[in-house]
């Protein structure tokens, strides 16, 4: 899952009373991400206590399906920003598939879909961390800038630690009992309420075509 600020939004202009809200689509997928995250993290407390039914292919299964939606309209993935090309939207739509077969048909692909969302978690996290620090160096320069940017910084490295230690918990099942893995689902789902915020407000700050867009966020 692919949570690095991108730039390259269309203008907003301020909200107003009775005008379409100026969310990014970037952002409106995190704050789905988020709710999503949250609110498996809570509920995981009741199906511990086995008072909740609880199906693991449906989770994994509707994660997919809400990965493929950022893969399909913008080209992120979880190990990288690509461009939108039509094998990366094909790749997307599979991926949208496994994941509702998953959902529809409980134990026809649980031992692959829950691999398959572990690896790109905990990879995913690792290769887009690299990134920040190493190869676009995103976070150096963001550093460099007072506010906004320094929380964007912060944000983007607790969501991606985050995703690689609920990958290792996916990967190896056993690892965390329950009620540490809602606990971690739910600072997850915080988190990208964070970085959510910290990218619509940095849009908003610096929208491409109002003004220079900082260097490393292009």
């Amino acid at each position: 899952m692919n949570l690095v600020f991108d730039s390259q939004q269309n203008e907003r202009t301020p909200s107003k009373p009775g005008r379409e809200a100026d969310l990014s689509l970037e952002v409106v997928i995190l704050l789905v991400f988020g709710v999503f995250m949250l609110l498996f993290g809570l509920l995981l407390f009741w199906i511990h206590m086995g008072t909740l039914p609880y199906s693991p292919d449906s989770t994994y299964g509707l994660f997919l399906v809400l990965v493929s939606f950022q893969i399909v309209t913008m080209g992120k993935t979880p190990f990288g920003d690509l461009r939108r090309s039509w094998p990366v939207i094909a790749i997307g739509i599979c991926m949208a598939v496994i994941g509702m077969l998953a959902c529809f048909v409980p134990g026809l692909l649980a031992e692959p879909a829950r691999i398959l969302v572990g690896v790109m978690l905990f990879a995913g996290g690792i290769a887009l961390l690299l990134q920040l620090f190493f190869s676009a160096k995103k976070a150096r320069i963001w550093m460099k800038v007072p506010g906004i940017l320094q929380q964007l910084t912060f944000a983007c490295l607790l969501v991606y630690v985050m995703s690689i230690i609920l990958g290792l918990v996916t990967l190896l099942p056993g690892i965390t009992t329950d009620r540490e893995t809602a606990v971690l689902l739910i600072i997850y789902g915080i988190s990208i309420f964070y970085l959510s915020w910290c990218i619509q407000k940095t849009i908003r700050l610096y929208p491409p075509a109002e003004t220079k867009t900082p260097v490393g966020l292009e």
